[in-house]
Order: C-alpha cells, then sequence, then structure tokens
C-alpha cells in the first residue's frame, strides 16, 4: 500500500525546487517576466524521464529517449528571452526533443511549429503538451536542417542542435526583423550559441555563450 502523502510530499518539493530554480534565473540576470511566468507555470519533471524527476529543475542536461537530452533549463530560458518572443509571432523549433522548450514558447507566442526527426519523441512531446493545455504547437517528423519552408516566413526560429555554419535553408526563412538562435560549431566541440538577426542589410550574428550540444543529423530516422 502507497503512502497517501508521498504524492503531496513530492509536489511540494518539486515547488521548492521551481522557486529556487526561478531565484537562479533571476539571478542570472534573466529579467523578463513573460519568460519567467512561462517556465513557472511548466511542470518540469514532466518532461524528462520519471526516474530523472528529482533532477528535473537542476541545470543539468538530462537523457530522454531516443538517446537525446533534454536542454538545461536556465539555458531553455535563456533562450526564450533572447528571442524576444511577442504574442503575435510565429515559431520555428529545430529539435523537440522533450517539448519542454516547446512549451515555453508556446505560453510565449502565438504559434509554434517544431520538427524532430524522431516520431518517438514527437509522440511523447505531444502527450505532454496536450496535458499541460498547450493547444497551439503543430509538430511533424522532418529533417530540420531543412526547416518547413510551406510555413515560412517565421519571425523566430530556434535549434538546439548545433550546425558548423546555418545552412541557407534556415537563413531564408526568417523573417525581416526576425531572430534566429542557434548552436554554431563543429560536433565533439564546445559550440557558439549565436544570436542571428535579420534586417533589410541582411544578418548579423552575437555570440550569446558557449554551449556543448548534439549535432544536427539530416534526415528522419529511420526507426522509433
Amino acid at each position: 500500500m502507497t503512502d497517501g502523502r508521498a504524492v503531496p510530499e513530492r509536489e511540494e518539493q518539486h515547488a521548492e525546487a521551481m522557486m529556487a530554480f526561478i531565484l537562479r534565473l533571476r539571478l542570472r540576470g534573466l529579467t523578463d517576466q513573460k519568460v519567467l511566468n512561462a517556465v513557472s507555470t511548466l511542470p518540469r519533471p514532466l518532461f524528462v524521464l520519471p526516474e530523472f524527476a528529482e533532477f528535473a529543475w537542476r541545470d543539468l542536461s538530462l537523457p530522454i529517449q531516443c538517446g537525446q537530452t533534454i536542454t538545461p533549463p536556465v539555458l531553455a530560458a535563456t533562450i526564450a528571452e533572447r528571442l524576444d518572443v511577442e504574442p503575435l509571432h510565429r515559431v520555428l523549433e529545430i529539435g523537440t526533443g522533450s517539448g519542454y522548450l516547446t512549451a515555453v514558447l508556446g505560453r510565449l507566442a502565438k504559434r509554434v511549429l517544431t520538427l524532430d526527426r524522431w516520431r518517438t519523441l514527437i509522440t511523447e512531446a505531444e502527450e505532454r503538451l496536450r496535458a499541460v493545455t498547450i493547444l497551439n504547437v503543430t509538430m511533424m517528423v522532418a529533417d530540420g536542417s531543412r526547416g518547413w519552408r510551406q510555413q515560412a516566413p517565421f519571425d523566430r526560429i530556434v535549434a538546439t542542435a548545433a550546425v558548423p555554419e546555418v545552412p541557407t535553408e534556415l537563413l531564408d526563412q526568417l523573417a525581416l526583423g526576425g531572430r534566429m538562435i542557434v548552436p554554431i560549431g563543429e560536433a565533439g566541440q564546445e559550440q557558439r550559441l549565436t544570436l542571428i538577426t535579420r534586417d533589410a542589410d541582411g544578418f548579423s550574428h552575437t555570440n550569446l555563450m558557449e554551449v556543448r550540444a548534439t549535432a544536427m543529423i539530416p534526415d528522419v530516422a529511420d526507426r522509433l
């Protein structure tokens, strides 16, 4: 027989961990209240494997299905803040993963379109987003390096997998005045998390921080 107190105790522990996480974000200079509200309304333990639930709010890259990892929570919040998503924006996310960053973006944007090469990840992310009543996201199994040309242009684009250089096809899908964040660099090395903005004169690049991301793999996975 299970102890009826166990679930409330776990929920209280997760609430305390979430509040500590919000404090860490503020201490690191993240001040966008929209982003803070978005992450504070999402139960991050839902987005990790059950055996890692106690570590969900820690700033760790935890394993998920298909040999992939979930973006650490501080990095996810930083990306969301630097993207500067507005309520009328359409956002393209490349690399759905667990769906956590997808959910954060869904709280901020009018519409999020997200791609992943793994069908299993798309299926599980859909279930998680339904559980938190985020209904403005469209998911597709696809080669993320090619974007989603039929739905372009996008006000914001974010990729969580690294590329040696940004594919021209993705740059072409960024709207005038738009922003893109992507790790740029070789696999197995530190990459530059880069903010790319587009204006009438072309594209400008700003280095945000050093990260270690998995490489973006072309095509869709043949299994899972």
